[in-house]
């Protein structure tokens, strides 16, 4: 049985940078002597050692690094991006050297690689070495790496800028109505008034506030958090990113990111996009002119217009009109009790059992943590934990981070990841009470927790994840769980009674999911091709007007006049540049994974164990066409895809199709 890796969390600033500087340094010595080998280059002396290297710098700095984005204390915050700033240069640093690139070029040509995986391994070296600059001129190289080093600074930067903002928005009473009770007591007030801070944990408020002049209040300070110092920021990521590509002997910066993915190639994302884009039209502005009608019928105005801060109250107006209230179904959805009985879901369908720990070892008062153990055999698979609630600091959005990846060669270790969220903290005794849009948020990063433990591919580089446009598949298709009458029946239960969700309420849950379903499918891909915009389109991009310019022509109601979205839309410097597209590019996949578990087999043991063999134990063994194919016995369809969305032909070129 591998061993759990014992995780210090209690970091002081100091600590992090002596422990860095360490780590850097040990690091350096160890590749120096790689470079340095006298002899034949093998794959034991060369590539694995490199990823030994690596990985052991990897570990050692998992901790202190992951800090930077859950410390309620600054200064630790501040050390801890210093120091995965300096990792990330050093990274780089490492993947240009063009004697380590030659050397994995010559330890490749020895044939002396195993087996697939450590075939893999050495193709995943090559490649990143090549595209991080190894083979350029000296001057280039030297030019790439403080570019990269800039480009690291600035992404970091521009998180803790999100993290540490504190705009809030002050209501009187009446500009709260709508807003659920338990909710409301959850917020400081002041003269009478209740201060609501702006950030993903209250988004909420959109849906609920009755008010619309105080729903545009909150949207307008929502899109306009930290802009000032991000705008500018983001604009010289651009540019940094297009010089990078041209270095690198790209076009533009889309074209270099996307040349390693699934997709290939710029035009073919594109195309992906406007076919996509064609398709939902109709059903797009069919939903619309229904949220508009709702908004009218609220506001008892037959001429209102539906403006950006009245999109997510119009959604869950006509969900109300179907019989769902948000408010109702809260009551059914303990944050504690829903999260033991969703484990308990993926107990029986993955083989794995979870044991919360009695007394965790974490860092900050209620994260809970869990050993999760192979049902079967008992063995320890990994350590997960789950970080819920808002602090002050805390990185803002909900996702699941793979705090240390499987390892089985090296320094033998079980995986640890742990899912950061913001859901709304338990007050006056009530628990945290869960909207159903939680749930299925929950089940999402759910799904990267799992492909993060449940891999068993024995180098970190290959178990760390899928390909870029592939590794929200798993991740979207454990979402169409949450949407399943017999899920919704076993993971619910009232928090006062105990009763399970009424069968008459989940059938008008369930009828809800494609009431403005092609209106966000079509979000995604306005952004997304904003995303691609951004990075094919030179150095100096003005990124406000591209967004307002984009989104007027594909979907208004994304932009208002004066905010800042592409900031306060924090993925573009979060490891998605020119990325975004691969939000619906992996939803077809995930919509067709899932089609494995439909009817009868929605929580049928074989079919899950299958699923765990031949998607997230190889990881990035395999491509993901060659998985999926294995999995579901056949190559991947869009059908499944397009009949979620009611759109009953297939003849958009999606995943899978030619190039």
């Amino acid at each position: 049985m591998l061993p759990a890796l014992a995780l210090t969390w209690s970091f002081t600033p100091h600590a992090i940078a002596t422990t860095c500087r360490r780590t850097l340094a040990t690091l350096s010595a160890r590749t120096e002597r790689i470079g340095a080998l006298p002899g034949r280059r093998t794959f034991a002396n060369t590539v694995l050692a490199l990823e030994n290297a690596t990985a052991d710098a990897s570990d050692a700095l998992a901790a202190p690094t992951f800090l930077a984005i859950v410390s309620s204390d600054a200064a630790v915050r501040d050390a801890a991006n210093a120091c995965a700033t300096r990792f990330a240069d050093a990274l780089a640093k490492l993947d240009a050297r063009p004697g380590l690139y030659a050397a994995v070029k010559a330890a490749a040509r020895t044939h002396t690689a195993r087996d697939v995986y450590d075939r893999k391994l050495t193709q995943l070296w090559l490649v990143a070495m090549r595209r991080a600059g190894a083979g350029l001129t000296p001057a280039a190289r030297r030019e790439s790496v403080a570019l990269q080093g800039e480009l690291n600074a600035l992404e970091t930067r521009f998180g803790e800028n999100l993290a540490n903002d504190r705009s809030s928005v002050t209501f009187n009473r009446a500009a709260m109505r709508g807003i659920p009770a338990d909710l409301r007591r959850g917020y400081r007030q002041r003269n009478g008034a209740y201060v609501v801070p702006v950030n993903e944990s209250t988004l909420w408020f959109l849906h609920d506030a009755v008010d619309p002049s105080a729903r545009k209040s909150y949207y307008l300070v929502y899109e306009r958090r930290a802009a000032k110092a991000n705008v500018p920021i983001f604009q010289r990521a651009i540019a940094i990113r297009d010089r990078l590509a041209h270095i690198y002997g790209y076009e533009s910066w889309a074209d270099y990111r996307l040349a390693n993915r699934m997709v290939g190639t710029l035009p073919r994302a594109q195309k992906f996009l406007r076919d996509l884009h064609a398709a939902l039209h109709p059903a797009v502005a069919e939903e619309i002119g229904a949220m508009r009608a709702a908004i009218r019928r609220d506001e008892n105005d037959p001429n209102a217009t539906l403006q950006p801060w009245d999109v997510q109250r119009g959604e869950t107006l006509l969900e109300r009109a179907d019989g769902v209230n948000e408010d109702a179904i809260r009551q059914y959805f303990p944050a504690g009790p829903t999260i033991a009985r969703i484990l308990d879901v993926f107990h029986v369908l993955l083989g794995v059992d979870f044991a919360r720990v009695a007394h965790p070892h974490v860092w900050a008062p209620g994260v809970l943590e869990y050993r999760v153990t192979d049902a079967q055999t008992q063995r320890l698979l990994g350590i997960t934990y789950f970080d819920l609630y808002p602090r002050p600091g805390k990185f803002g959005h909900f996702e699941n981070v793979p705090i240390l990846p499987v390892r089985t060669v090296g320094a033998s270790r079980v995986p640890v990841a742990a899912i950061v969220g913001n859901w709304p903290a338990p007050e006056h005794g009530e628990p945290s009470l869960l909207t159903h849009g939680d749930v299925v948020d929950f089940f999402h990063e759910f799904g990267h927790d799992m492909a993060a433990l449940l891999a068993t591919a024995p180098y970190e580089t290959l178990s760390d994840g899928f390909r870029e446009d592939f590794v929200e598949a798993p991740s979207q298709m454990l979402e169409n769980f949450a949407w399943q009458p017999a899920i919704l029946r076993r993971i619910s239960g009232n928090w006062r009674t105990g009763e399970a969700l009424p069968n008459a309420l989940i059938a008008k849950l369930v009828a809800s999911r494609s009431i403005t379903d092609a209106y966000e499918t079509d979000r995604l891909v306005t952004l997304a091709t904003i995303d691609l915009q951004y990075h094919s389109m030179g150095p100096d991009v003005d990124t406000t007007a591209v967004w307002a310019a984009t989104s007027a022509k594909m979907l208004p109601l994304l932009y208002v006049p004066g905010t800042y979205p592409q900031v306060a839309f924090a993925h573009m410097m979060a490891g998605y540049d020119a990325g975004l597209y691969a939000y619906p590019w992996a939803k077809v996949y995930a919509a067709d994974l899932f089609t494995a578990f439909a009817g009868p087999h929605l929580l049928d043991p074989s079919v899950g164990l299958r699923y765990r063999d031949d998607i997230l134990a190889p990881a990035r063994t395999y491509e993901p066409d060659v998985e999926v194919r294995r999995f579901l016995g056949r190559p991947m369809s869009p059908d499944a895809f397009f009949a979620e969305l009611g759109i009953r032909t297939a003849a958009t070129p999606l995943p899978g199709g030619s190039r």
